[in-house]
């Protein structure tokens, strides 16, 4: 038995609470796990893919998917994955100890993701997210091949505490509603990068169908931060405490500052605390969970409107490749067609026209945005816009987007 966390004590190892129904903080996690199992249809043909860090929010999620999903009359097929970014002398270790962990949980596959995320644009935070998403993206669609699987589901532990920061980030940017909903419970992925796919039908449309469909769970988007961690101490599981999420840990900005969200996390979430006499995180909460409800109507709205003014579908597209847009019907709506219309709409559907050929996502702002919906509801001859990646042209009733000619490849900044 490890004495590295994460690890089982000998009182858990004694009792292994996990194996059955609980009572107490883990069994309000294991109704929560349970609930989201259920909406996911049958575990013949999905595999879950635990990502597992070793702290105590994706600890005492395994520990529930003990009973949850592998103690059940029809078991799921669970995988744990952890992955090692490499930031610490000692996370190499404790990468083994959370693997060791898992198998004496229960699981019997469970394997490091080894990687070291470079000094990129997105700052550290953002290039270990795009290490961390690419890695068990692969590790899932790789594992659900060889078990026969046709989906692959990644549950990870992000907390109600999680989104509440997000959200406060995200408005600290000035982000658009889309960016205020934060995480979304259940999320299509793309199998290769494991970011957010948020059009699910780009790949069906330029013929590149996945062999296995991916998607992400977050069970426990609805539970504090500290009830996992009182989950732990009764399932008697010691969980990591890493120091890279503390706002004096080793991990910095490029300018030397603490992270962002942890400095959200130990400073501004208790300050905002303070000054309202109440906690703002299930506000927040709230926020992200109205925003995400609003944003869906408005991109299936914007959905109906882009297939309704694509100008035409070319059978062998592909991302990348220009898209045309035929502006009849926009320019000569009526006053039932104004919501159908109006500038939100609009703007999704530019951003997906741009996203489509090639705009860097990173990098397309609001005011890009804003600026392309100029050309289709006050054009007055204005030549072409350069967006990041992309030149938007119109010419009569068409909107032409097109890659740059000096277009550089960009990775998408995660969720």
């Amino acid at each position: 038995m490890s004495s590295l966390p994460p690890f089982v004590s000998p009182e858990g190892a004694e009792t292994r609470l996990w194996e059955r129904d609980a009572g107490g903080a883990l069994g309000e996690i294991q109704l929560a796990v349970r609930r989201v199992l259920q909406s996911l249809g049958s575990p013949d043909d999905t595999l879950l893919c635990l990502a597992l860090s070793g702290g105590p929010d994706s600890l005492s999620l395994a520990a529930a998917l003990v009973r949850v999903a592998l103690h059940h009359p029809h078991p799921w097929d669970v995988s744990c994955f952890t992955v090692d970014h490499g930031w610490r002398p000692e996370s190499a270790a404790e990468s083994q100890a959370a693997v060791q962990c898992a198998r004496e949980l229960g699981f019997s596959s469970a394997m490091v993701l080894r990687g070291e995320s470079g000094g990129g644009a997105n700052g550290p935070e953002g290039e270990a997210r795009l290490l961390r998403w690419g890695l068990l993206a692969r590790a899932a669609v790789a594992e659900a091949k060889a078990q026969g699987k046709d989906h692959a589901v990644i549950l990870t532990g992000h907390t109600l505490d999680d989104q509440a920061e997000t959200v406060l980030l995200r408005l600290a940017r000035g982000s658009s509603l889309r960016s205020i909903a934060a995480m979304r419970e259940f999320e299509t992925l793309d199998c290769k990068t494991g970011l957010p796919l948020r059009f699910a039908w780009r790949e069906a449309d330029s013929g590149a169908v996945a062999a296995v469909d991916l998607s992400l769970a977050r069970p426990l988007l609805g539970i504090r931060r500290e009830l996992t961690q009182a989950a732990c101490e009764q399932a008697g599981l010691v969980a990591v405490n890493d120091p890279s999420n503390r706002m004096e840990g080793p991990v910095k900005t490029a300018a030397g500052q603490p992270l962002p969200r942890a400095a959200i996390r130990e400073q501004v979430m208790p300050a905002l605390a303070a000054a309202l006499g109440q906690d703002p995180a299930p506000a927040l909460a709230r926020l992200a969970g109205q925003a995400a409800a609003d944003d869906t109507i408005l991109g299936m709205l914007a959905g109906e409107v882009f297939w309704e003014v694509l100008s035409d579908e070319p059978g062998d597209w592909e991302p990348g490749d220009s898209v045309k847009l035929e502006l009849t019907v926009i320019e000569g709506y009526k006053y039932r067609d104004l919501i159908r219309y109006s500038a939100p709409v609009l703007r999704r559907v530019v951003r997906r026209a741009s996203l489509l050929a090639g705009a860097r996502a990173d990098s397309l702002t609001a005011a890009h945005l804003r600026g392309v919906v100029d050309l289709i509801r006050d054009w007055h001859g204005q030549g072409p816009l350069t967006l990041p990646g992309i030149t938007v042209t119109r010419r009569g009733n068409f909107l032409e987007f097109s890659a740059s000619q000096n277009r550089s490849d960009s990775k998408q900044q995660p969720e």
